[in-house]
């Protein structure tokens, strides 16, 4: 087990006698995934408002929301790729609410890009709004990118799959 897994186990108390009945651990399991996915949207949410309604403090307080929302989001994705589960393969993304994710996070970034960096200087807004156009262009082709590695995943394993099913009619 490494050091990352140990050091998550030891963050979310997994070896506490409490996961020992299996139902306790799974109504925990389903509170702490509700949980997340509340932080996820209360911390988007603010990250996408205090830009907006609070100026340059507010911005750096959105920074400071997105960076613990990132850190934590990867967390929990390493985590679980850690345990043999990749939410890439395992889960569909084009889907609305990942898309309202997205539009949250880049509606607070680019705030927080005017208020920080272009606040000072003469057309600002503008190149503000060409950043996030770049940015929805990457994100696009990111997110193709990600389709593709995840059909190409599937296709693999339905191979390795078949691959097997051929083996064992060859044993039997």
């Amino acid at each position: 087990m490494s050091i990352f897994t140990k050091s998550m186990r030891f963050v979310g108390d997994l070896d506490d006698g409490f996961y020992d009945d299996e139902r306790q651990r799974d109504v925990w399991n389903e509170a702490s995934a509700v949980g997340f996915q509340l932080f996820i949207w209360a911390s988007l949410l603010a990250g996408a408002v205090l830009p907006w309604v609070a100026g340059r403090t507010g911005s750096w307080i959105a920074v400071g929301i997105i960076v613990v929302y990132l850190t934590i989001s990867f967390a929990v994705l390493a985590y679980s790729r850690s345990r043999g589960l990749d939410m890439y393969t395992s889960q569909k993304l084009a889907r609305p609410r990942i898309a309202l994710v997205v539009g949250l996070y880049l509606v607070g970034g680019a705030g927080a890009v005017v208020n920080l960096l272009f606040r000072d200087v003469g057309n600002g807004a503008l190149l503000a709004v060409a950043m996030a156009g770049g940015a929805a262009i990457g994100l696009s082709c990111g997110a193709i990118g990600l389709a593709r590695k995840r059909r190409l995943d599937r296709e693999d394993e339905a191979a390795a799959e078949q691959a097997e099913l051929v083996e064992l009619d060859k044993e039997g």
